[in-house]
């Protein structure tokens, strides 16, 4: 038994009335801008999903819902992804997955202004993982912007200054998507040549 002083300290009383819940907060919009008969590949996640089939839907919907992530299909023959990407670079607190099967559309995709290129077909959880990673790495400040501006990066995007385009031999290649543990595709903005190459983190 232990002796009197252990319980000399006075335990605080419990406080009336029900347990206070946490308030729950709004789940993040996302856009996704696909064909109708491709949408169920999205899972929503922790987002609120609005789904669209049209450039003008897309970007009245971005306007509007100022979403955190907007997903375009590069591929979808009803949206233009170059628009898509420049309505929703307009605000500093979206980001831009672009999803394509074909490499090659990766420089385009990345001059549009896009922040992470997920090649097709992708796993569901591959996907969550990746929308997890761009909603975490995006700036939620002013301050943040203006850091993100300045290092020109932002995303799963990333420039390798001292990766050299093996067509035109141009410095700063750009990664968008890894191929496997050893690989990792690039991207030469300058000739568009899209190449596998060492995996670097």
């Amino acid at each position: 038994m232990l002796p009197p002083r252990a319980y000399a300290e006075a335990v605080p009383p419990l406080s009336p009335g029900p347990i206070p819940r946490a308030v729950p907060t709004a789940r993040p919009a996302i856009v996704i801008a696909a064909a109708q008969t491709d949408i169920d590949r999205f899972p929503s996640g922790n987002f609120s999903r609005y789904a669209v089939h049209t450039t003008h839907e897309a970007l009245r919907l971005i306007e509007t819902a100022r979403p955190r992530i907007v997903i375009a299909d590069w591929e979808c023959q009803e949206i233009d992804g170059g628009q898509v990407c420049a309505a929703a670079r307009k605000f500093a607190q979206t980001g831009v997955l672009i999803t394509t099967s074909e490499p090659e559309h990766a420089p385009a995709a990345l001059k549009a202004g896009c922040h992470a290129i997920l090649l097709k077909p992708f796993a569901p959880n591959l996907l969550a993982a990746r929308l997890g990673r761009l909603a975490r790495e995006l700036p939620t400040t002013p301050l943040a912007v203006r850091a993100a501006a300045a290092m020109q990066q932002c995303g799963t995007n990333r420039m390798w200054p001292d990766t050299n385009c093996p067509k035109c031999n141009t410095p700063g290649a750009t990664s968008f998507e890894f191929s496997s543990y050893r690989r990792m595709w690039y991207a030469c903005l300058s000739c568009e040549a899209v190449w596998l190459g060492p995996r670097q983190e």
